[in-house]
């Protein structure tokens, strides 16, 4: 136990116990006191003592007692006597702070130990190259606050680079420059350095996604089985811009056939493909690049109509006078599939398959709606990169993709409908009516709508999903892009060859993980898109265009821009809902993700 008076080494201090106990109150150098257990702390001296700041440190030759005893271990006691010559108080912190410094012996067990030549010098060394180091580093933040870099400063803007695209904690470089330490403070640093050009991207890499497809193998294809349905005319209909076509539909006297891309015969539950299309969700498809969630080898392999004849998953439906499903069988087939985008869809909808499809989307939309369905009309745009240069489309309001929504729809219902009569295990959506279902008007009473939607659920038991008017409802044709989607081919499959499929529980932990990984997949979309709309308008000096007042309060508004598909606030006291308003741009903080806008002219 100590005694009063003792010296103890506390926190890599010398103190000063003035009280002892099971707790001892000590003194430290700064005059405060604390008490603490006798553990915490270390005997030097037993004094005794009465005041100790441990500024009065006789000097000493350290390095002739390490040579003396170099690779042998002394105690406190005997190096003071062999520096000094004698053991006081003063000279045991001056042997211990020697200690503690690590330059010529090394504390182990309580004991010091003197370092050899090898291990003197090497210390020495990492010493030198430390503080070589750390004036390096004081150079850099001085030019730093400048703006200017140098060829050697590569580490320290890497440093910050790394903060900036989140694969790093350390900000603490960026704080000492000047900067705030967060990740936006860190991209405007690297924009004014000119390390990032001026529209630089960094939000794919701060949600970690992958630059690149995946370097997995995928496994050899399973064709036993396929059923040969190329003599029917099968119809890829999807945006001009998409490459990578999962879907397609055909009518077949009074069955309507919808066909799924097939990678799950080539990826197996477990499988390296399987697990990396696992671990990513979905494919990411971000304005100025997409990355697929499979080796470039399987979207050339299954992709619906690149190649004269596709494997696919295909779904025969027959449809009840309703439009209600009578029944559904799955197939694993060969198909022959046209591509035709929406607008050229859209010029045969008077001539056959069209003109049927068109008929059936149209008394399913009736059936949903009756059945209490919710439709959402916000008008969307297309922002893509062209050249590093971003651009903006609005997307076209045609009559084919909303038959193709519907096919889809019908397909969903068919393939839960089925999974669930054969007691398979699936991903099965579902969700609750919206808060509200009041029909409010013009573009106002769209965005109040969705606003009252609740979010869906998935889960390996199905559910009615109240905003699409189904009573059961799954997700199988995207399979090349989410992978819940694979995971019901997966099942399907398993249940077509008669092998077992897996289990619910595995089913709902496998949807679990992907929709986390789905969820970074979107989050790392949405601020994509913002970033490359907002540096659409950052390279329009003077940037005016119409907003529509879809909320607003006493004293501000929230605007849809339908031209660039932006919702922003601006002040604007006593705005009406559904007010046209001019905007004029006044800044943009790409950073940062937000833009200014002034109204520059009467409400209408």
């Amino acid at each position: 136990m100590f005694s009063t008076g003792n010296l103890v080494l506390y926190k890599g201090k010398p103190c000063v116990v003035i009280d002892s106990g099971d707790r001892a109150e000590i003194r430290l150098p700064d005059g405060s006191t604390t008490r603490i257990r006798e553990k915490d702390a270390e005997l030097l001296h037993v004094g005794p003592v009465k005041s100790f700041d441990g500024n009065d440190i006789p000097q000493g030759d350290f390095e002739t007692a390490r040579q003396v005893s170099a690779g042998e271990t002394v105690t406190l006691k005997e190096l003071s006597e062999l520096v000094f010559g004698e053991f006081l108080p003063r000279t045991a912190w001056a042997s211990m702070r020697e200690i503690l410094a690590g330059e010529r012996f090394k504390l182990e067990d309580g004991a010091a130990r003197a370092l050899t030549d090898e291990e003197s010098l090497a210390v020495r060394r990492k010493a030198a190259e430390k503080a070589e180091a750390g004036k390096a580093r004081a150079e850099f933040i001085a030019r730093g606050r400048r703006f200017v870099v140098e060829s050697g400063d590569a580490p320290f803007v890497s440093e910050i680079e790394a903060f900036a695209l989140g694969s790093s904690k350390k900000g603490q470089l960026l704080k000492e420059i000047g900067f705030a330490e967060t990740p936006e403070a860190a991209h405007e640093f690297l924009l004014r350095i000119g390390t990032w050009g001026e529209f630089y991207n960094p939000h794919p890499a701060r949600f970690g996604m992958p630059k690149r497809p995946p370097a997995v193998e995928i496994g050899p294809r399973d064709d036993e089985g396929r059923v040969d349905l190329t003599g029917l005319d099968s119809w890829a209909i999807d945006n001009a811009w998409t490459h990578d076509p999962d879907d397609a539909v055909a009518i077949e006297g009074k069955y309507l056939w919808i066909h799924a891309a097939d990678p799950a015969s080539s990826v197996a539950p477990e499988s390296p493909a399987d697990l990396e299309a696992l671990a990513r969700g979905a494919t990411l498809y971000d304005p100025a690049l997409i990355v697929p969630m499979f080796p470039e080898a399987a979207l050339s392999s299954f992709c619906l109509g690149l190649t004269e004849i596709s494997p696919a998953l295909s779904f025969r439906v027959l449809l009840a006078n309703d439009g209600s499903i009578e029944e559904t069988v799955a197939l694993r087939s060969w198909i022959k599939v046209r591509r035709l985008s929406y607008n050229e869809a859209d010029l045969r909808l008077d001539r056959e398959p069209f003109a049927a499809l068109d008929a059936i989307a149209r008394r399913n939309e009736e059936r949903r709606t009756a059945a209490g369905a919710v439709s959402i009309d916000i008008p969307e745009v297309r922002v893509f990169v062209v050249d590093g240069k971003p651009r903006i489309d609005p997307v076209p309001d045609t009559r084919s993709s909303s038959i193709v929504r519907e096919m889809m729809l019908i397909g969903g219902e068919a393939v839960a409908r089925y999974s669930y009569e054969a007691k398979l295990p699936i991903p099965y959506y579902s969700q609750e009516s919206p808060l509200d279902s009041e029909e409010k008007p013009g573009l106002a009473g769209q965005f109040a709508l969705r606003r009252t939607m609740r979010p869906g659920s998935v889960s390996a038991i199905p559910g009615p999903h109240r905003g699409l008017g189904l009573t059961f409802y799954s997700q199988a044709f995207s399979p090349l892009r989410r992978y819940p989607d694979l995971l019901a081919h997966q099942q399907i499959r398993s249940l077509l060859a008669g092998r077992e499929p897996l289990s619910a529980d595995e089913i709902v932990r496998r949807v679990g993980a992907a929709q986390a990984a789905m969820s970074q997949v979107r989050q790392a979309e949405r601020a994509s898109n913002l970033h490359w709309t907002l540096a659409y308008l950052k390279s329009r000096e003077g940037w005016t265009d119409t907003g529509v007042v879809v909320g607003a309060n006493d004293r501000s508004a929230s605007v849809y821009i339908p031209s660039i598909g932006l919702e922003t606030r601006v002040r604007l006291p006593r705005a009406e809902l559904n007010d046209q308003i001019e905007l004029q741009l006044t800044a943009i903080d790409l950073p940062k993700l937000e833009a200014n806008f002034d109204v520059v002219g009467e409400s209408r």
